[in-house]
Order: C-alpha cells, then structure tokens, then sequence
C-alpha cells in the first residue's frame, strides 16, 4: 500500500512540476502577428464550442486576407478577422474559430455553397521551411482540416494548388454553431500519430487558417486566408532554436523607395497591386501580398522566383528540371531587395 501511495505522490508530483514549466518568452514571434497561446487544461478539451472551458483560453485575432494570388481567386472584398482560441491537455489538441457571418450557408447544391473554415499545418515538422502558405509545396506538403456548415468534416493533405486529397482519419473531429450572427467551430484531434498530426512533442506549432462565405459564391481557391501562425502548447518547453527558426525577419528597408523599385525593376508591368494604375495580369495578383504571406518568403519569391511556383497561365515554363518562373530574379542590391520586401509587407488592406 505505501508503495503504490509513494507512487502516486510521485505522479502527482511529476504533473505538478510539468504543469509549472515557466513560460518561455514569446515577443520573438510577434513579428508573426503574435503567439495563439493553447491553455493547457485537465481533461480531453471540449469539441462543444460553448463549453465552460474556453473561458481559459486566451483569444487571439488573426486576420484573413482575400486569396488573389490563383485564379478562381476571391473578391477584392474586405478582409475578415477571426478569433482564435486553443486548449490542449498534453494528448490532444481543440482549436476554436470564432468570426461574424450575418447569413449562416449551411446547404450545399447547383449553385449553392456552404460556410466553410480550415486549419492548415505543416506535415513536415523538421523542415528548415514553412509551406507555401496556399495548399504548400511540393516536397514541402500541408495538413488541412476542414469543416463545411453542411456537416462535413475532412482531413486533407497538399503539396499545393491542386493536390489536395482525402486522407482517411477517424481521430479528426469539428462542430460549428452560428447564432446571432457568428460562427463558432471548433476542431479537435490527438497531437500526436500520423504525419498529419500538428505535433509530436514539440512546444510551437505552425498554423494558417481559411474560412469560405457561401452565400459569396466562395468555394475551392475562392476563400480568406491568414498568413502563417504560432500556436504555443503551454507547459512545455520552446527552444531558442526553434523560437527562431519560425519568427519572422522584417524587411529592414524603405518602402516608399520599394514602391518606386516596383517600376523601375519591371514588377508593374506583370503583377496589379494598388499602387498600380494599369492592374496586368500576366504574373500573381499583389493586392494582399504582405498580408497573407511573411517577409522570408516574399524575400525569397523577389530572389528566387522558381523556389515556389504558384499555378496560373503564364507564370512559369516547363523544363527538364521541372518548371521554371518566367519572373527573373532580381537584379539589384541587398538593400534594393529589402526596400521591395519593405513595400510589398504594406499591401494588406
């Protein structure tokens, strides 16, 4: 009997120190919109969106920008903020959406499209890269759950536009509620498992969120989507190392000189942005290009075009080592490719 008693003061014990891991410092990645905090709780975390529960979670606002990157894109509408609230228990993980939609969608048929809201994570948990934010990238894939207002609940993986496919998962669960104007969907799924699971033992997860207005038409590439994200599993321990790799690195340039580069390096005559009078088509849409993505990849799109290739008519070309941006890289200084990176970081609104 005092055996098991000693065992069972060790166990307690053991959870109590767990659950008083001090809190590592997260300023770094506000350069990523903020950590989403998940509140470490007792108990699996309720997939009930009014559950008591969620009053422990801190909430967080994420904002999610018009897709205008591919054809079909989205509207050229608002941009939509999303409340974002996380709890875990150390085993599994419930993530909670909260946003206005004064029509709730909920029926799909000819012509008729249901609300819709996704988590994105990225499958590849040790790559020295974050996806390509929309659907990711070949070599590079992304988990996606997704929730439809018509009852459907899906897990899904992408190595970008035009791959998603269905992978069969027993363990994903999500609810939705809409009343008096807003939704609340929550989803919930063990930590761990599968390589579409958001995390094994690791503190930081990536994650980006995408919501659909039916009664919008929005549907597929039609949608809101935020940029990458932070999700904190509170009580365990986030390294430097890995604090670093997933803050983002502003652009330490100009951007009104980067407004005026936009001209003389020839990016006006292929993408439409704002401050562009004549709007061309021949590249990616700009209009919310600092929104959706992090300065490293639009650092990296102005540098090296070919890394990532986002589908369109005329955007790339076929060779032997596979297609190939038909955007050169640009030809010019450091600081030159940071004063761009430091206007296209302004295109949000």
């Amino acid at each position: 009997m005092s055996r098991r008693i000693a065992l069972s003061a060790l166990a307690a014990l053991a959870a109590m120190l767990a659950a008083c891991t001090p809190a590592p410092d997260l300023s770094p990645l506000e350069s990523t919109g903020g950590a989403i905090v998940a509140a470490k709780i007792r108990g699996e975390p309720p997939l009930d969106p009014d559950h008591a529960n969620w009053d422990s979670a801190a909430p967080a606002e994420a904002v999610l920008y018009p897709q205008t990157a591919v054809p079909p894109a989205a509207g050229a509408g608002e941009v939509t903020a999303i409340q974002v609230q996380a709890l875990h228990n150390g085993e599994v993980l419930a993530v909670r959406l909260e946003w206005n939609d004064p029509l709730a969608a909920k029926q799909r048929g000819i012509g008729r499209f249901a609300d819709a809201a996704a988590v994105q994570w990225p499958m590849d948990r040790e790559h020295d890269e974050l996806p390509y934010v929309g659907m990711g990238q070949p070599g590079n894939p992304v988990a996606v759950w997704l929730w439809r207002a018509s009852g459907e609940v899906q897990n899904l993986a992408a190595e970008g536009f035009g791959t998603l496919t269905a992978q069969p998962d027993e363990t994903l669960a999500a609810r939705g509620e809409w009343r008096d104007g807003t939704w609340r969907v929550v989803f919930r799924r063990p930590l761990s498992g599968p390589e579409s699971a958001p995390a094994g033992g690791q503190a930081l997860l990536p994650v980006a969120l995408a919501a659909w207005n039916g009664e919008d038409g929005e549907r597929n590439g039609m949608k809101h989507l935020s940029p990458w994200r932070v999700v904190y599993l509170e009580g365990r321990e986030a390294s430097t190392d890995a604090m670093a790799r997933l803050a983002d690195r502003p652009a330490a340039g100009n951007p009104q000189r980067g407004k005026a580069l936009m001209a003389e390096k020839g990016c006006a005559a292929c993408h439409a942005y704002p401050d562009n009078p004549a709007q061309p088509a021949v590249g990616p849409n700009l209009t919310y290009a600092g929104g959706v993505h992090r300065s490293d990849y639009l650092r990296q799109s102005v540098t090296q075009p070919s890394a990532v290739i986002v589908p369109g008519k005329g955007y790339s070309t076929e060779t032997d080592g596979g297609p190939v941006s038909l955007m050169p890289p640009l030809q010019g200084t450091e600081q030159e490719v940071e004063d761009l990176v430091a206007y296209l970081a302004t295109l949000r609104h």
